[in-house]
């Protein structure tokens, strides 16, 4: 899982912003959002224009240049902060697998070409890029032809994609599921056009997709009932492909032109959730935006209970913040280039039976 996030430079974060996901609090309530001393579900929150779309878009960077996801780039969106006078970015990764650390950082000018990067495993530095010149210490790589190695591709791209790495080996072990990690990240957005990277879908919209999955549309079904949307959906095929049907009473509609914005959502949510064993990390902006509070509480819980998926939501919804749901170590708040959790914002020892969100809402919290 991700431990930790550091980003220097990029888009609203000039100085260094550490995100950090490593428990520090032993709460004996709500303790499946924690496993092996990671925060695993986390709740972010903050001003408008804090950073909090960034912080996402900053964290997914590490698939642009170590995976072949698909990732849609933007003319003329600037990649660097505005104010500073170095165009250069940085990013620090620390992931746990087990009870092993791997830390990778990298620096870049833009989101598709690495100047430099680096890997360490339990402080032993395994790859190391540096503007071309490199060294790979894995084992399996003793007959890596670097020679071959464009330079515009990243060195740790490389290394996986064209070594046959010793499976006994702790550090080739631990290497291999940091990329299948990554490999499996997902963004996803609400309120940008229901947007995601790291995400894949087969050809058609929505509805397609799901009518061609197998029960998906009964599937579907199932998951708005259980967050109380009880609506009777049917596939019909009138000679332009199957499309999803809403019955009501005895009359039956198309689905997609009665959805709210909030149907919207979930049904995109859905999209992923069917595939989410292919899923390590989901982070998911303002993913509230269009729900009812006990919509987004019911959201939450469904996505807690996924016990091999980190999750990290944002929200303006202050409804959420509360130990009913999950900690004060997992709720965070973004704020002048800082993040913290609410824990390490007071000297007050935060309780269960502590009202999280009226104290946010008087000011107890300060980063």
């Amino acid at each position: 899982m991700l431990a930790e996030f550091r980003v220097r430079n990029y888009k609203n974060f000039r100085d260094e912003l550490q995100f950090s996901l490593e428990q520090n609090k032993n709460y004996e309530f709500n303790q499946d959002a924690v496993y092996n001393g990671i925060i695993k579900d986390s709740v972010v929150v903050g001003y408008n224009a804090s950073g909090k779309t960034n912080l996402g878009l900053a964290v997914m960077d590490i698939i642009v240049h170590l995976t072949d996801k698909k990732w849609k780039k933007t003319p003329g969106i600037l990649y660097s902060n505005l104010y500073s006078q170095d165009d250069v970015v940085s990013f620090a990764y620390k992931f746990k697998f087990g009870s092993s650390i791997l830390e990778y950082t990298y620096e870049k000018k833009d989101a598709e070409y690495v100047l430099r990067e680096s890997i360490k495993i339990d402080g032993k530095r395994i790859i190391t890029n540096d503007s071309g010149t490199c060294s790979v210490e894995l084992n399996g790589s003793e007959n890596l032809n670097l020679e071959n190695w464009d330079s515009s591709i990243s060195l740790v791209k490389y290394v996986y994609a064209n070594t046959i790495l010793d499976k006994e080996d702790k550090n080739c072990l631990v290497f291999i599921k940091f990329m299948k990690f990554v490999n499996r990240m997902l963004w996803i957005s609400s309120t940008e056009g229901l947007k995601a990277i790291g995400f894949v879908t087969s050809a058609g919209d929505v509805f397609e997709q799901i009518c061609n999955m197998e029960n998906g549309v009964q599937n579907l079904e199932a998951f708005l009932r259980e967050v109380n949307l009880p609506f009777h959906l049917v596939v019909k095929d009138k000679g332009e492909g199957k499309k999803v049907y809403c019955r009501v009473g005895e009359k039956e509609a198309a689905f997609a032109p009665l959805m709210s914005s909030g149907t919207k959502s979930l049904v995109f949510l859905f999209l992923w959730y069917m595939q989410r064993e292919n899923i390590s990390f989901i982070f998911i902006d303002e993913f509230d935006a269009f729900y009812h509070t006990d919509l987004s509480a019911a959201v939450i819980r469904k996505l807690m209970a996924e016990k091999n998926t980190q999750v990290v939501f944002t929200s303006h919804n202050t409804d959420i913040i509360t130990n009913e749901l999950l900690r004060p170590d997992c709720y965070f708040i973004l704020d002048d280039n800082r993040i913290q959790p609410f824990c390490s914002l007071t000297d007050k020892a935060l309780r269960e039976a502590h009202n999280l969100q009226k104290m946010y809402k008087a000011g107890a919290f300060h980063v």
